[in-house]
C-alpha cells in the first residue's frame, strides 16, 4: 500500500477534506472509510432489490421471479451467510438451560 493509494482511497473515493485527513487519527479515517463503504454497499443493495422487483413485475409466472441475491452477486453477501443454521442444537439446548437457570433464580 502506497501513500498515493491511501489518499485516492480516503480524499478521492471516501471524500474526506485533505486538511480533515491530515488532522484526523488513522482510526478516525479508518472509520470514516468504513461508513463510505457502508453507505456504498447499502445503496448497492438497494438497486439491487429495486432491479429483481422490476424484473419480478414483467413475469407472466410466478416460478419465473427471483430473489436479489439470485440477480447479481455483491461482495457483502459472503458476510451475509444465507441458509446457514443460526445456531446448532447443542447451542440451543445450552441457550435454554441458561434461560431456565435464570428463571429459576428469581
Amino acid at each position: 500500500m502506497t501513500w498515493d493509494s491511501l489518499l485516492d482511497y480516503y480524499i478521492g473515493q471516501a471524500g474526506i477534506n485533505p486538511d480533515n485527513f491530515w488532522k484526523n487519527t488513522w482510526k478516525e479515517n479508518h472509520l470514516l472509510g468504513e461508513s463510505h463503504m457502508i453507505k456504498s454497499n447499502i445503496q448497492w443493495e438497494q438497486v439491487r432489490y429495486i432491479s429483481s422487483m422490476l424484473f419480478n413485475v414483467n413475469c407472466d409466472k410466478r416460478a419465473q421471479m427471483i430473489t436479489p441475491e439470485k440477480l447479481f452477486p455483491l461482495p457483502q453477501d459472503v458476510y451475509l451467510q444465507k441458509g446457514k443454521p443460526k445456531s446448532s442444537k447443542l447451542e440451543l439446548e445450552q441457550f435454554k438451560k441458561i434461560i431456565a437457570s435464570k428463571k429459576s433464580s428469581k
